[in-house]
């Protein structure tokens, strides 16, 4: 049990590890210039574009990858948003060794990341805080 608990641990430690890394890279690309958008198709025609630190919808439509393609043209003349899917390309994440069978492992994984709080921190001897901290999605 000591293993899967240290495991749990290996797992948001490597969490909050990477996260601090993408942080480091949004900044570095923000104190260059670059916007960090997210977005992209969302349905079989629709799409938007969205600023990834305000939520605001920059530009939607209904006109498939073409129409996306022509409103990142038209919005970003000078190449300087960066979608946030390119940023995660760009930090190199941390690996965490295991025995456990892949899928049990992804199965932890999930549950270490996105579980509940209080359970996760009693069984793995953290506080809910830490825990929360560590979990922290972007």
């Amino acid at each position: 049990m000591s293993d899967l608990k240290t495991y749990i641990q290996n797992v948001l430690e490597a969490n909050h590890a990477d996260n601090e890394k993408i942080d480091e890279r949004i900044a570095q690309l923000e104190n260059d210039g670059y916007r960090i958008v997210d977005g992209g198709q969302i349905g079989e025609t629709a799409w938007d574009i969205v600023d990834w630190r305000t939520n605001e919808i920059l530009a939607a439509g209904d006109d498939g990858i073409e129409g996306f393609e022509a409103a990142g043209q038209e919005l970003d003349p000078d190449d300087k948003w960066i979608h946030y899917d390119r940023v995660l390309e760009d930090v190199e994440l941390t690996e965490i060794d295991t025995e456990l069978p892949e899928g049990l492992a992804a199965a932890v994984e999930d549950w270490a990341l996105s579980g509940n709080i209080e359970e996760i921190a009693g069984f793995i001897g953290w506080t809910a805080e830490k825990v929360e901290r560590y979990q922290d999605a972007r």
